[in-house]
C-alpha cells in the first residue's frame, strides 16, 4: 500500500471511530512481529493528539472479533479497579480500545484487513534490553496485572491459541513428530530427544497440579516480556501493560515462568554457543521481588510454590516445540538461518539443565523473599 493510499485509509478510520482532529502524520512503529502498527497524529484547533492504529494479522489471529472482546473485557475491568483507587492518569495505566458507533472495535477495509485504534501512552517508552531494575519493575507490572484481574472470571474469555501451554499435548506432538520422522532428522537429534523424554514428568508438573485441582484458572497475558510494559520516561515506573492479543485463560505460573525463562537468560534463545546460556539468579530474584508482593494476597500457597517449577516447565515446553518443528521440517517457527530450530532447541535444553541444577536455590530465594513480605 502506498503512502497516499495509507493516508487516505487512515482518514477514513479516523472518521469511522470519530477520533479528535484531522490526520496530520503517520509514523510506522517497528515493534511487533505479527501486526502492523502505526502512530497517527491528528491536529485540531488547539493542539495535537496521538493514536495507535493497528492492522491485525487475521491469518495468525483468525478470530479478531473475539480477541477484541477479550481485550475490551479485560481493559474495562482494569480501568474500574483503577477508578476504585482514584487513579487520575487512567489513559497511561490501561489501554483504551476505541469503538465505532455500532459498538465494533474494528474497521474492515475493502481488502478484508482488520484495523483497530488504541490510545497512545504519553511520556512512556517500551524497553527491549532490560537491566535488573527494569526486570524488577516488569515483575511489578505483570504481578499487578494478575492482581487487578484476580476476581475476573477467566473462563469467560475466548481461548486465543488453544492448548498454548498444554505441556502434555506439546510432548504428545513431539512424540508423534519423532515417530513419523518426516524429514529423516530423528537420528541426528537423538540426544536432544532422549533428554526431553527423560524430563517429561518434570515438564508436565503444572498439568499434574491442574489435574489435582491445585492451581486456579486465571487471566494470563502469555507474552510477559519487558517490551510489553510501558515505562515512564522520567521515573522508569511501570504504566500500562500492552500487547493483549494473547490474553486468555491460563495459570499464573505460565506468565511467571515465561518471563524468567526469557529475561533471565543472558545468552538468548538463538545462541549456538550453549556455554553462554544459563539462568542468571540475580535476574530471577529481581523478577520475584517485583512480582510476588503484587500477588501474595491473591495467590494460593500452591501457586506461589509452583513458580520456580514453572521456569523449568516453560523452558522444556519450548524446547519440545522447537524440536517438534525441526522434525516436521520447520513449518511453524520462522527460521532465519540453517538449523535454526535445532539451535533453539539446544539453547533451551542448556537452559533447562541449568535451571534444574539451580532449583534448590530458586526455591530458597523465593522463600526468602516471601518471608520478607510476610
Amino acid at each position: 500500500m502506498s503512502n497516499t493510499e495509507l493516508f487516505s485509509l487512515f482518514e477514513t478510520i479516523i472518521k469511522e471511530f470519530k477520533l479528535k482532529g484531522e490526520l496530520k502524520d503517520i509514523r510506522g512503529i517497528s515493534t511487533g512481529n505479527i501486526n502492523d502498527t502505526y502512530l497517527a497524529v491528528t491536529k485540531y484547533y488547539n493542539g495535537e493528539k496521538n493514536y495507535i492504529i493497528q492492522r491485525v494479522n487475521h491469518h495468525v489471529f483468525t478470530e479478531p472479533v473475539k480477541i477484541a472482546e477479550n481485550v475490551s473485557k479485560v481493559t474495562y475491568h482494569i480501568e474500574q479497579k483503577l477508578r476504585e483507587r482514584n487513579v487520575t492518569d487512567l489513559r497511561r495505566r490501561v489501554l483504551r480500545y476505541y469503538k465505532r458507533d455500532d459498538g465494533s472495535c474494528y474497521y474492515i477495509d475493502e481488502k478484508g484487513n482488520y484495523w483497530r485504534v488504541m490510545s497512545f501512552v504519553y511520556g512512556a517508552v517500551s524497553i527491549t534490553d532490560a537491566n535488573i531494575q527494569h526486570l524488577r519493575t516488569t515483575g511489578e507490572a505483570f504481578g499487578e496485572f494478575q492482581n487487578q484481574l484476580s476476581d475476573f472470571y477467566a473462563d469467560t474469555l475466548y481461548e486465543t491459541i488453544p492448548d498454548f501451554h498444554n505441556t502434555r499435548k506439546r510432548y504428545a506432538d513431539l512424540i508423534k513428530a519423532a515417530k513419523e520422522d518426516k524429514e529423516g532428522r530423528l537420528e541426528s537429534v537423538k540426544e536432544e530427544y532422549d533428554y526431553l523424554m527423560a524430563m517429561q514428568s518434570k515438564a508436565e508438573y503444572l498439568c499434574y497440579l491442574c489435574d489435582l485441582g491445585k492451581l486456579p484458572l486465571r487471566v494470563v497475558h502469555n507474552d510477559t516480556k519487558c517490551n510489553n510494559v510501558m515505562f515512564d520516561v522520567d521515573t522508569d515506573e511501570h504504566l500500562a501493560v500492552i500487547d493483549l492479543d494473547t490474553v486468555m485463560p491460563g495459570l499464573m505460573a505460565h506468565d511467571f515462568g515465561d518471563a524468567v525463562r526469557f529475561a533471565g537468560n543472558p545468552g538468548g534463545e538463538d545462541n549456538d554457543d550453549i556455554s553462554k546460556i544459563y539462568l542468571d539468579l540475580d535476574y530471577y530474584s529481581a523478577f520475584v521481588e517485583g512480582f510476588v508482593p503484587k500477588v501474595i494476597d491473591i495467590a494460593t500457597n500452591e501457586e506461589i510454590e509452583s513458580l520456580p517449577d514453572s521456569v523449568l516447565v516453560i523452558t522444556l515446553e519450548l524446547a519440545a516445540r522447537f524440536l517438534t518443528d525441526y522434525l516436521n521440517g520447520d513449518v511453524y517457527f520462522k527460521c532465519k538461518k540453517p538449523m535454526h530450530n535445532l539451535i533453539r532447541t539446544r539453547a533451551q535444553i542448556a537452559l533447562a539443565k541449568d535451571i534444574d541444577n539451580k532449583m534448590p536455590e530458586l526455591r530458597a530465594r523465593l522463600k526468602c523473599i516471601c518471608d520478607r513480605i510476610k
